[in-house]
């Protein structure tokens, strides 16, 4: 029996997303804020592919139904590793230093096979959203959770939520700052909670060396300050152009 229950279908609900992106003129070619959304619905095969993909769904404009299914269709994941993707997601609680266990996941899919498991586990490293641990005695020790999982479903547990979009907010107050950026001040500033947080600064520190990146002390938030030099600040410019679409 697979992992996926029959009164869900987060391959839909991802597939809405995208559906809704393309209508607006914000499908995420390159590195729109739903970019880890759509890099599991249609690995980029050149622009042209992407161009027709595009048109084919906009085609469908007025059957939203057949729109939809015709996303899902094209998504890599499989019902079971989207299931497992949106269950994890929803169950983080800090989206940081989280471990997902094997025993953890077998007892709360009682009805799945152990390969069914490991099968939706093995996609989910496929696509570099979670790293898995390995041990003696099991098929795993344990799932660490990386935050492409977030990007991609964090937008379909939470309404109005972006990781990568949350970035582009975090990148700028770096941009306009020239002493940092706490973690504890932006969060207050934004209203957003370490859950929130997490996932973007994450994607923010991918272009920040290390030395510039203040790692936690016993706090919640899996970066607490950042600092950027001359060459990250255009990174950090070229990433929001690209998630807003500026350029």
């Amino acid at each position: 029996m697979p992992i996926n229950p029959p009164n869900s279908d987060p391959k839909r609900e991802l597939a809405r997303k995208l559906f809704d992106a393309t209508l607006s003129g914000t499908i995420p070619f390159i590195g729109g804020h739903l970019a880890a959304i759509y890099s599991v619905t249609h690995p980029a095969k050149g622009e042209q592919d992407v161009k027709a993909w595009q048109e084919d769904i906009t085609a469908l404009v007025n059957d939203l139904e057949q729109a939809v299914t015709y996303i899902s269709e094209t998504i890599v994941l499989s019902e079971d590793a989207a299931y497992l993707g949106k269950w994890i997601s929803e169950h983080s609680t800090t989206a940081f230093s989280e471990i997902f266990n094997y025993d953890q996941i077998v007892e709360q899919f009682p009805n799945a096979s152990k390969n069914e498991i490991l099968e939706a586990v093995g996609e989910l490293e496929l696509e570099g959203m979670v790293v898995v641990s390995k041990c003696l005695g099991k098929p795993f020790s344990h799932l660490v959770i990386k935050h492409k999982l977030f990007e991609t479903f964090d937008p379909i547990v939470f309404d109005g939520v972006s990781p990568r979009q949350d970035a582009t907010v975090i990148a700028e107050e770096l941009l306009n700052s020239d002493k940092g950026v706490s973690a504890r001040d932006l969060c207050d500033a934004q209203g957003w909670a370490p859950r929130r947080f997490n996932p973007a600064v994450e994607i923010v520190g991918e272009f920040i060396a290390d030395g510039r990146k203040s790692r936690p002390m016993g706090q919640e938030y899996s970066i607490r300050a950042l600092f950027v030099d001359a060459g990250e600040r255009t990174q950090l410019r070229r990433f929001v152009n690209k998630v807003r679409g500026n350029n």
